[in-house]
């Protein structure tokens, strides 16, 4: 019995190892980089659609385990790389590629699915994640400066929390905004979330240049789009954590004067008047600062000292069969270069995709950040005396900063304490005053989206998606009861809220005919509606340091510095669009939208705007088969129309505001009249290109466009009579024409060294077509600028400075005619043929990879664009050197005939001419980071490090231009007294578990 029983026994082990071997199998294989052909260490490779079956490959990069006979297909995925799906075979090689690859070939243009980039008929370019991560910036935007042809980017101040200011191919308008639209996980956001965004968050950034593209945006799409992606887990991904440390530092980026130090003003004052040479208390003077080297630079003083920058960044990213998700936590502080200015910003997003059935898909993706911050008081556009960057010129150099001590025979013995009171110059140091007159910034922002995706049947997908931006901003400002307050401090509060929800719905159907004609429908409706609210108030009489709260004050409610606001906006909007290709070789895509919008007239809530676009692969055709060199050719052309609804809220109604007190009681008056025909500016644009790639090696993008600008808005002139003075209306039309070219290289693709190389370069001519009221010509005034028809807009109109007469040393101009003249006169004023909107734009990138070793780095350039340098105006002017500093070209000053100069004799006036017009193009480096990743063999030994870069990022480390002002790279037609721009250094460490 018992023989029987272990008989038994052994049959039922055996059957279930048998029954074991028969439903599964073993699979091994090998899994590459496409890049280099090294084994990757670490790659997670599982079998979809069976849970928690899966291994990680080996130091080889090879992998063996057994799977269920069922399985099918294997998901290999890895860090920096394309997630890959295979089916299972015997000794598999899996090559996966990296992600910078991909990014270029799949990209958001609008509603629906992602689209790879060679089946879009619209001019579109993109940014990947290795151009923006690991920046020291507080703005992602700033990152894009030379990235894109026909993409504009400026950073016009150091401020650490400075915008940026962009266009894309050329200025289409002159009343209405001329930023692109900005579109984050497919809500649109306003510039001010840039500041609010962790940059090693964003996957890409896309371009959309054409109106094929962009047309499906309508109203707000006619100064192109830019779209940012965020990070996302990728399904079946095992988690990952990646933590991120940088610090650095930050200083000016240069100044291209010399101003006079305390030797030289001196010797200048005795050149413009020689009976100082005689003056006893003068020289006595001279020979102490002289002698003790006592000299001032206040360039240094204001903002020549290194400032800390400090980042810290952590996220977390995987999935399941039915769930990703990506997590991130950043705190980004820095210094500004002026003493005064400051910025701190912690931020978290979270990112969940998931299958909730297999029909039914959601997700949440949210940004909330925090930022603290000061702004540098007294800096701007002024030539105040308390502007730092004004004062860094003019305060002269023999003023001291700090306390000059002395002995009592007179003696130098050093410096004292700093001083908050320049007797020399008879005002407060800037300093002290920012001091007693703190001011703080605090903003919440909210940046996110909801989604619920149903796909009934298959091909359709039926997509509901809500947004909302939002934030709030408070502000306080004090100036405490001391120095120049005392006994009369004041207090101001600010509040700010902002919302804007965005809901929209689509439905996209993709199907096909015969497996050669493919289509995919698309319908949709949008809403948004935004509101903007806030108030400010100022309390006066305060006393106390201790007591600096409003409801301390004397007084509430000062005239001019309290008011409230509310403003309110909606669109609604339908849109459709149709994508069609034949045997991916012949592409159509058509877009049509209705936009409906609160900004505009009565008589025009309504537009309507399309395009259409088709593209032709050519290395489809048979006839170009057998031409091997050439990999990929494609030719692309467009048509549309969009819209521009960048005014202020109410443009279209008659306004009435309050005005001084009368009696007693508020004034009420006229405003603004009203315009119930007020409409959008249409913009209307055809594009052709050319792209392709050549011997696996070098490719091509060449564009040419042409965008008319019609029903542009123009503040008019009217009579009087009518009880104003000016009007906004549809009068004007504009021009832009251009090509955009882009040409890259793989130039050496090996085992150890990968080195690739781009370039791009835009050509934008605009021009004025139409003014108001069959007028050819309108002057800005004040500005140095004219509109006339034929020319651009932006070219300067002034009265041109010829030379210093060497006989007299007076200035002589050129009257209208051309004629010589010494009288100078506004009536003089032509056009110069220099504009103030930079005609070329370009960039140059390189990135090279050696064993782990790599370097990227990136160059921008603007050519062609000048603008009026006023610090000049100040600084090289005899009439202010005897009470303010110069530049040491004033030692070139005109002093006796036949001297030959550029700067008059003292007498000579100094006029608002062309001799203050300088040429502000510039090459900047905008980015350099140079990093090593250290061998995944080494780091798998650890058996808890993933992955491990040790790196340094430097911005702007070089400027090349011949602008005479601290930076270039400012967007206007007039300097003076703007925060210099800054260059960064800082080093890292990133680690991945």
């Amino acid at each position: 019995m018992r023989k029987k029983l272990l008989l038994l026994l052994a049959c039922l082990f055996i059957g279930i190892g048998l029954t074991t071997a028969q439903n599964s199998r073993k699979v091994t294989g090998l899994v590459l980089s496409s890049e280099d052909g090294q084994p990757i260490v670490g790659a997670t490779v599982a079998v979809v659609g069976a849970n928690k079956v899966g291994v990680v490959t080996d130091v080889d990069g090879r992998f063996s385990f057994n799977v269920p006979i069922s399985a099918k297909v294997l998901r290999v995925s890895y860090v920096g790389m394309t997630t890959k799906t295979v089916a299972i075979s015997s000794n598999m090689r899996i090559v996966l590629d990296s992600d910078t690859q991909t990014l270029g070939e799949v990209v958001v243009t609008g509603y629906g699915s992602a689209r790879k980039l060679g089946a879009i008929a619209g001019s579109v370019a993109t940014v990947s994640a290795l151009k923006l991560e690991k920046k020291p910036i507080a703005n992602i935007a700033d990152a894009l400066q030379g990235q894109v042809a026909g993409l504009q980017v400026f950073t016009s101040s150091g401020e650490p929390t400075a915008g940026v200011s962009m266009r894309i191919r050329g200025i289409s308008s002159i009343s209405a905004s001329t930023t692109p639209l900005f579109i984050l996980d497919g809500s649109p956001i306003s510039s001010g979330a840039f500041t609010a965004l962790n940059p090693n968050d964003i996957e890409s950034m896309t371009v959309l240049k054409d109106a094929s593209a962009t047309a499906i945006y309508g109203s707000r799409a006619a100064n192109g789009v830019v779209i940012m992606t965020t990070k996302r887990g990728l399904r079946g991904e095992h988690p990952r954590i990646t933590v991120n440390a940088q610090y650095g530092f930050s200083k000016m980026t240069g100044d291209h004067v010399t101003m006079m130090n305390a030797e030289q003003w001196l010797n200048f004052q005795e050149i413009l008047d020689p009976t100082k040479a005689n003056d006893a208390a003068f020289q006595t003077k001279k020979k102490f600062y002289v002698d003790n080297h006592i000299s001032t630079d206040w360039s240094k003083v204001f903002f020549g000292d290194t400032k800390p920058t400090a980042e810290v960044s952590l996220d977390i990213t995987g999935g399941s069969d039915n769930t990703s998700y990506y997590l991130s936590a950043d705190h980004y502080k820095t210094d500004g270069i002026m003493d005064d200015s400051n910025m701190r910003r912690e931020t978290i997003r979270s990112r969940v995709d998931t299958s909730i059935t297999n029909w039914l898909k959601a997700g949440v993706n949210m940004n909330l950040s925090y930022t603290k911050y000061a702004t540098s008081a007294f800096s701007g556009t002024s030539n105040s005396v308390y502007n730092k960057v004004y004062a860094s010129r003019i305060y002269l150099p023999t003023q001291s900063y700090y306390q000059i001590l002395t002995d009592a025979s007179g003696k130098f013995t050093g410096y004292g304490n700093r001083l908050d009171y320049f007797d020399d110059l008879q005002f407060y140091n800037p300093y002290y005053l920012s001091e007693i007159q703190p001011s703080t910034n605090d903003m919440i922002r909210l940046n996110a989206n909801t989604y619920f995706n149903i796909n009934p049947i298959k091909g359709l997908n039926i997509r509901a998606q809500q947004a909302v931006e939002a934030y709030d901003y408070r502000l306080t400002s004090m100036a405490l009861p001391v120095g120049p307050f005392d006994g009369a401090g004041t207090r101001t509060e600010g509040f700010q809220r902002y919302y804007q929800f965005t809901y929209t719905n689509t439905a996209e159907y993709k199907f096909s005919i015969n497996r050669a004609h493919n289509f995919t429908a698309l319908i949709g409706q949008e809403s948004i509606i935004s509101k903007n609210d806030g108030f400010r108030e100022t309390g006066t009489g305060l006393t106390d340091v201790n007591l600096m709260l409003l409801s301390a004050a004397a007084k509430i409610s000062v005239p001019n510095s309290t008011y409230t606001y509310i403003t309110q906006t909606v669109f609604n909007s339908y849109f459709a669009t149709l994508n069609y290709d034949y045997l991916q070789k012949y592409f159509v895509d058509l877009s049509i939208r209705r936009d409906g919008s609160s900004l505009f007239g009565e008589n025009n809530k309504w537009a309507t705007f399309w395009s259409a676009g088709a593209m032709w692969n050519l290395k489809r055709e048979a006839f170009m088969r057998n031409i091997k060199p050439i990999n990929d050719l494609q030719l692309k052309v467009s048509y549309g129309v969009t819209g521009n609804s960048g005014i202020d809220p109410y443009s279209a109604l008659g306004l009435v505001s309050t005005g001084p007190l009368y009696n007693g009681v508020t004034g009420v008056g006229l405003s603004q009249m009203a315009n119930p025909d007020l409409s959008w500016e249409k913009v209307k644009t055809f594009n052709v290109a050319l792209i392709g790639k050549a011997f696996n090696i070098f490719n091509w993008d060449i564009e040419y466009y042409n965008r008319a600008t019609e029903d542009m808005l123009m503040s008019v002139p009217i009579s009087m009579t009518t009880g104003y003075n000016n009007a906004n209306m549809n009068v004007a039309s504009m021009q832009n024409r251009g090509i955009d070219v882009t040409l890259g290289a793989d130039i050496i693709k090996t085992k150890d060294l990968f080195w690739s190389a781009s370039v791009n370069f835009n050509y934008n001519k605009n021009k004025i077509t139409k003014l108001f009221q069959d007028q050819d010509e309108y002057v800005l005034t004040g500005t140095g600028l004219k509109l006339q028809k034929g020319k651009p807009y932006g070219e300067f109109y002034q009265t041109r400075w010829l030379r210093v007469d060497p006989k007299d040393g007076y200035n002589v101009w050129l009257d209208k005619n051309g004629n010589e003249t010494k009288v100078y006169s506004d009536d003089d004023a032509v056009f110069t043929g220099k504009q103030q909107y930079a005609p070329w734009e370009g960039g140059f990138s390189t990135h090279v990879d050696y064993k782990g070793i790599y370097m990227d780095a990136n160059f921008s350039g603007i050519f062609g664009r000048y603008m009026t340098n006023n610090e000049r105006y100040f600084s090289e002017n005899a009439k202010f050197a005897t009470a303010d500093n110069q530049t040491t070209h004033m030692f070139d000053m005109w002093r006796k005939a036949g001297d030959i100069t550029d700067i008059p004799n003292a007498d000579s006036n100094i006029e608002f001419d062309t001799h203050l017009l300088e040429n502000a193009s510039f090459v900047r480096l905008k980015s350099l980071t140079i990093g090593y990743s250290f061998p995944q063999k080494l780091l798998m030994k650890t058996k808890i490090v993933r992955g491990a870069k040790i790196y340094f990022v430097g911005r702007n480390l070089l400027t090349f231009t011949s602008y005479k002002g601290y930076d270039p790279e400012v967007d206007t037609n007039v300097t003076l007294g703007r925060y210099p721009n800054t260059k960064q250094y800082s080093f890292g460490l990133e680690l991945t578990f």
